[in-house]
């Protein structure tokens, strides 16, 4: 700051125009503060607010919890672990990549498959359901 008067007492003594004088001010102070990249994952799945009393907190973006994230004090250790356990959280999984079964060879060795793309079935998976608590002769109350 002291820079910054010598520097308007000097031009404004020489004659010069006091708009230079204040845009070298002006770049003087903006390279003092500049806010730093934040460089953890955890921020993609969180949002930064600042609560009431002036601490720093991560809000999940799915279920909407609040942790204590401030780098200096905190950290963003919580918000890491909080992205293991949220159970609204989406899981990520490529679109490219498909699930794989594999299903015996009839007539191969025992212990030969054939790799195959696998897909969910509501219906079949209903009806094996059935079949297990009929073959088993479970109770109801297991499914």
């Amino acid at each position: 700051m002291a820079e910054n008067i010598m520097i308007d007492k000097v031009i404004g003594e020489s004659g010069a125009s006091n708009s230079n004088a204040t845009s070298q001010s002006q770049s003087v102070q903006s390279k003092a503060k500049k806010q730093r990249k934040k460089r953890s994952v955890a921020w993609e799945y969180f949002d930064q607010i600042i609560d009431p009393e002036g601490n720093q907190k991560g809000v999940c973006k799915h279920c909407k919890r609040e942790y204590f994230a401030d780098s200096k004090d905190n950290g963003t250790k919580s918000l890491l672990t909080h992205m293991a356990k949220c159970l609204k959280m989406p899981l990520d999984v490529a679109k490219s990549q498909s699930k794989l079964g594999f299903n015996p060879i009839p007539g191969g060795n025992k212990g030969d498959v054939a790799v195959v793309p696998w897909k969910f079935d509501q219906e079949q998976c209903r009806k094996a359901l059935c079949r297990m608590v009929i073959v088993d002769e479970l109770p109801f109350s297991f499914v």
